[in-house]
């Protein structure tokens, strides 16, 4: 027997389950930006993807927080116009779940997770030497799905560099996939990889 489920007669954040639970595996937007000040950030996004190639577009969506602030990283590529998407491998797994705890603005996630940042060619905004691909982006434009708390503001960034830190990892001009393990955000607290699946508690719960 089928089940519909009518959006209208539920609460947000029980679509926002649902939906996790069905779209998936989604790839994991590892982000990381710089303040005005010269404070670095980084966070994940699981609402994260590429959305063209001429220009070569990524996007990820940071969501407005429960006490209706913006995030870090969104306050930051506002105003240096820029980010870094780092590429998440089951490697840097723990260390990227890590850097979802939510620290006061201000705050380097680099410092409290241990991570190394490394600077840009083309952008203020600084790479993680530890992932495996960064990709530099200016940033395009910014949509706003409203200013209430879980509404999302989309991110356009135009790729404008990308590094490849292990140059074996590229055949015949691109990645062989076979020689990285690549991680994606599943439902709940899952994930899965390009060779399992497994579970990581959020630090913030």
């Amino acid at each position: 027997m089928s089940k519909i489920f009518k959006v209208s007669e539920m609460k947000p954040g029980e679509v926002f389950k649902l939906m996790l639970s069905f779209i998936a595996p989604r790839p994991i937007g590892w982000i990381s930006t710089i303040s005005d000040k010269g404070v670095p950030n980084l966070a994940p996004f699981s609402f994260f993807n590429m959305l063209g190639n001429n220009p070569a577009t990524l996007a990820f969506s940071p969501a407005i927080s429960r006490d209706g602030r913006k995030k870090d990283t969104l306050l930051n590529v506002q105003q240096t116009k820029c980010f870094v998407h780092n590429v998440v491998t089951r490697e840097v797994a723990d260390t990227m779940n890590l850097s979802s705890t939510e620290y006061p603005y201000g705050v380097s996630e680099f410092e409290k997770v241990g991570l190394t940042a490394l600077p840009s060619a083309l952008i203020a905004a600084p790479r993680v030497k530890e992932a495996l691909i960064n990709v530099e982006c200016k940033l395009m434009q910014i949509v706003s799905l409203g200013e209430k708390p879980g509404n999302g503001q989309i991110v356009f960034g135009e790729v404008v560099a990308i590094h490849i830190q292990d140059e074996s990892l590229i055949v015949d001009g691109v990645i062989d996939s076979s020689r990285v393990e690549y991680l994606a955000r599943m439902g709940r607290d899952e994930y899965s990889s390009t060779k399992d699946r497994f579970s990581m508690k959020s630090p913030r719960e």
